[in-house]
């Protein structure tokens, strides 16, 4: 069943951009003015069935969304898509997305032709970082690093004002970062990534075992209720000083404090912004975050002189995020043209 947020005409009376958070479970969309600011946003499933009927939910989202918003169809200049996966943005095509069981899909062009807009796409983290950049709180900055927290983690930094790509457009998966050789198997075949021991799915896997080992815990209410056990539920119970959920996010919060850590050294950023749906400020999390950073910055001249712990914050587009970063593909699309013009 989607999910409908109408009303709040964009403040831009001009062209507007569509923005799209294409997720294995659910798409979001939105339309995004001149000023970050989102109306129309619409969230409904994502139909893996195969590559057309996922491309079909992606395009019934965008008209949706255009329908919510009660703007007019002719204001809207163009699609901007942040998919979970390797993408070549040039060609517009998705080599590979796991999660939606996509391999070399040529996305910008069947959207194009459905929709008759020109679209952009490329990695969902990518197109956060640029949001971030763009709208968010590394406007005017022109070296930052972008950390998302979720299901994944991964990271992209924009260096001298522009994103940093590498050779195969997925620099700063520092969710592979190998941080504890022996330990849990990550999707990605290697031992104790750092996605491993800290994404959302890590969490809920060190709280089942901690329960099946027969730890008390207050979670244990939350898996007879739902079967399972999801990150925000470690999340609630942590925020009834559940000594389990707790120990959880603290150990995660270690663990990304040293991933940021590594960016940081790597980088050199003005600032660092934690984003995803891991991302909340004031969190156990994220305090174990900034305690655990503080004194691996504090450890050398160097080091301290790089990054305060003031200079890791959280997002403030929180669940627009995706979507404004979607549509700062536009943006960065159209600036590249203007350079190539002049």
């Amino acid at each position: 069943m989607q999910q409908v947020q109408s009303g709040n005409e964009p403040r831009d009376p001009e062209t507007v951009i569509v923005g799209v958070d294409v997720g294995g479970t659910k798409i979001a969309a939105g339309i995004v003015d001149a000023h970050g600011q989102v109306a129309g946003r619409i969230q409904m499933p994502t139909d893996i069935r195969d590559p057309e009927h996922t491309l079909q939910s992606i395009a019934s989202a965008i008209k949706t969304s255009i329908e919510a918003s009660g703007i007019t169809p002719s204001r809207v200049k163009a699609v901007g898509l942040g998919i979970p996966g390797m993408v070549d943005p040039e060609q517009g095509i998705c080599l590979l997305a796991v999660n939606l069981n996509w391999q070399n899909v040529a996305v910008q062009r069947w959207l194009e032709q459905e929709l008759g807009l020109p679209c952009a796409i490329d990695n969902d983290v990518s197109a956060a970082t640029l949001g971030e950049s763009i709208y968010g709180a590394g406007q005017g900055m022109q070296d930052m690093v972008y950390l998302s927290l979720g299901t994944g983690v991964a990271a992209r930094a924009i260096i001298h004002g522009q994103l940093y790509r590498g050779a195969h457009g997925m620099a700063g998966e520092i969710g592979h970062l190998v941080v504890m050789p022996d330990g849990p198997l990550c999707r990605c075949g290697a031992r104790g990534c750092l996605e491993a021991l800290a994404a959302g799915p890590a969490l809920a896997l060190a709280a089942q075992t901690a329960i099946a080992a027969g730890k008390e815990t207050q979670l244990q209410v939350y898996q007879q209720r739902h079967g399972t056990i999801r990150s925000e539920h470690i999340f609630a119970a942590a925020a009834d000083n559940d000594a389990l959920a707790l120990h959880i996010l603290r150990q995660a919060g270690e663990h990304i404090a040293y991933g940021i850590y590594l960016l940081t050294m790597t980088f050199d950023p003005q600032l660092v912004v934690i984003g995803g749906g891991l991302a909340s400020d004031q969190s156990p999390l994220l305090i174990a975050i900034r305690t655990r950073a503080a004194h691996l910055l504090a450890q050398s001249s160097a080091s301290r002189a790089m990054l305060s712990t003031e200079a890791i914050q959280v997002t403030s587009m929180q669940r627009d995020a995706a979507i404004i970063g979607a549509a700062a593909l536009v943006a960065r699309a159209n600036s590249q043209h203007k350079r190539e013009k002049q």
